[in-house]
């Protein structure tokens, strides 16, 4: 049997096993060596000029980066990019969803939804190392809006603005963009922008989900407050500060650890000397979000009377 050469081997290993014939002919296998290696069960024509190498996982990584190598105008977006990006809170289902431009008509394939657009350019796109194209970013936080509930959507975009993946300005650029009546989503998508207001990004779906509880409430918290203490500034988690109220979700795994747990002793006795009220909440609290909030929303509302008291 004809073997491959190293460069077509090295890139079937770091591309799922997917490869077109371009790329063949680009790493030295000749197009007669591609059709012995396919009469030989080596390779397996998957469509026209688009092949797996036998016995490789069919994973979704694949899946993906055939539709990509099959229809090289689109990408992969919605939850099946948000699960390859690392993303919280993506539905659980098998569809692959896959953009592409209005007037490309794929056969219907099981497990795969297209997802036609007449707004895309290259700014929309991104190709991450193993070659499969997915939606840049601020793309993603857009087509996102239309499969995610609320608080999800705004938690996700949380994340990728925490994590450095998108600023607050390009998605208000994308929304500029793409937003409209008509397109699904835009509605979410305007709702996300304004909840985020410029603000800094929370860093849990759990912060966001107390921080809405919180404004349902009439408390005007915000997320990532700044407070200077005698040992530097630090950040709380939720926080009023015109009445020197926050918040802290001690929900991480750090946090039972002995440093962590020294570490938020030194926190709170930080911010009780410059005279913040400090509410911790624990992972076993959000189990009753509501009646959490219900709680905090009083404290805060005790916390604000005591300071607008008039001394004598």
């Amino acid at each position: 049997m004809e073997m491959f050469t190293s460069a077509a081997t090295r890139w079937l290993a770091t591309h799922h096993g997917v490869i077109t014939t371009a790329q063949l002919v680009a790493a030295g296998v000749p197009r007669r060596r591609i059709q012995r290696l396919v009469r030989s069960g080596a390779l397996v024509r998957v469509t026209a000029g688009v092949f797996v190498l036998a016995g490789s996982p069919a994973t979704l990584h694949q899946r993906a980066a055939i539709l990509g190598a099959t229809h090289p105008g689109g990408f992969v977006t919605g939850p099946t990019a948000g699960t390859l990006g690392g993303l919280r809170r993506m539905p659980t289902s098998a569809a692959l969803h896959f953009s592409l431009p209005h007037g490309i008509n794929p056969e219907p394939q099981a497990g795969v939804r297209i997802r036609q657009t007449t707004k895309v350019t290259a700014a929309d796109r991104m190709s991450r190392p193993d070659g499969i194209v997915v939606a840049s970013w601020p793309r993603l936080a857009f087509d996102l809006a239309a499969d995610l509930g609320r608080l999800d959507h705004l938690s996700v975009v949380n994340q990728m603005v925490d994590r450095g993946d998108v600023t607050v300005a390009r998605l208000v650029t994308i929304g500029v963009r793409l937003c409209h009546p008509g397109r699904r989503g835009s509605r979410r998508f305007e709702e996300t922008l304004a909840a985020l207001g410029g603000s800094a990004a929370q860093q849990s779906h759990a912060e966001v989900r107390l921080l809405d509880a919180l404004r349902a409430r009439d408390v005007p918290v915000e997320p990532q407050v700044p407070v200077a203490t005698p040992i530097g500034l630090l950040h709380l988690d939720l926080g009023v500060a015109a009445c020197r109220w926050g918040v802290e979700l001690d929900i991480h795994p750090e946090h039972r650890q002995l440093e962590g747990q020294q570490r938020d002793a030194g926190r709170r006795r930080a911010t009780n000397q410059v005279d913040w009220q400090v509410e911790q909440v624990t992972e076993l609290d959000l189990d009753h979000l509501d009646t959490l909030a219900d709680r905090l929303a009083d404290n805060y509302r005790t916390r604000r009377r005591r300071l607008l008291q008039p001394t004598a």
